[in-house]
């Protein structure tokens, strides 16, 4: 899961107006610290990300899957996939918020 959103992290379009060259050298190194396995360092440039673009869908639901599956932070993984519903205004045609749907379900059923 991680993989595919980091497809999507690195995938993503450039912005036409280059006012986040830094929010790109971030990503860069999320990419990398995902490639080594170092997950609190990609969570660390997640929040540099967030503080740049507060409404990115696809670095949200990534914090999400790390807190998830890397910190069993169940708290921060809610808080992150809820904050994809609502950045995304639940449109299940975004694939961000169909995968934070998808994995709020199973957590919260891990949960009770």
């Amino acid at each position: 899961m991680v993989a595919a959103i980091l497809r999507q992290v690195v995938g993503g379009e450039a912005d036409p107006r280059g006012k986040n060259t830094l929010v790109a050298g971030f990503r860069r190194q999320i990419e990398r610290a995902l490639a080594e396995g170092r997950w609190r360092f990609a969570d660390h440039f997640c929040d540099k990300v967030l503080v740049e673009d507060p409404r990115n869908l696809e670095i949200w639901l990534l914090k999400g899957h790390l807190a998830k599956h890397r910190f069993n932070d169940a708290a921060t993984a809610l808080t992150c996939y809820r904050q994809v519903l609502i950045l995304g205004g639940f449109e299940s045609s975004n694939v961000c918020v169909a995968q934070a749907r998808t994995s709020l379900a199973q957590l919260l059923e891990q949960l009770a």
